[in-house]
């Protein structure tokens, strides 16, 4: 087996990364997100597709009313958590160690065969914030 030197390699340690909105969005604050056919972010629909990770407070809002409300335009620059702990909102009820998918960029107990986006440390109602132990994989 060949030596390797990844001398000069730059690892980025970063629990953020920044997407651009593939779509106008009313909140996007703390929901699931997915790529759109052309690399852009959008609400994670279900959990067919593989997901990013979690949209933070948007950093390219282009009015100061959007600090409050969430809502992006498609192009904007998003926030997006992919590692660590976050916190999701909840559209219906986790108990905690479930592993959480997508449904309509909303945190649901994923089910075989779908793509999780991490581990329920919080037993939740729908419309709470559940926090959740980010873990990109396919339920098997």
């Amino acid at each position: 087996m060949a030596n390797r030197n990844f001398n000069g390699v730059q690892i980025n340690q970063s629990v953020t990364i920044v997407e651009q909105a593939g779509a106008d969005i009313k909140d996007v604050r703390n929901r699931i997100m997915a790529y759109d056919k052309d690399g852009n972010v959008v609400l994670a629909a279900d959990g067919s597709t593989v997901l990013v990770g979690v949209a933070l407070i948007e950093a390219g809002i282009n009015d100061i009313s959007g600090v409050e409300s969430g809502k992006v335009n498609a192009g904007d620059d998003v926030d997006i958590q992919i590692k660590d702990i976050g916190y999701i909102l909840a559209g219906g009820d986790i108990a905690k160690g479930d592993e959480v998918t997508a449904s309509s960029g909303l945190a649901v107990k994923a089910e075989t065969g779908n793509y999780v986006v991490g581990i329920a440390l919080s037993a939740v109602e729908k419309d709470e914030y559940c926090r959740v132990q980010i873990a990109k994989y396919q339920k098997a």
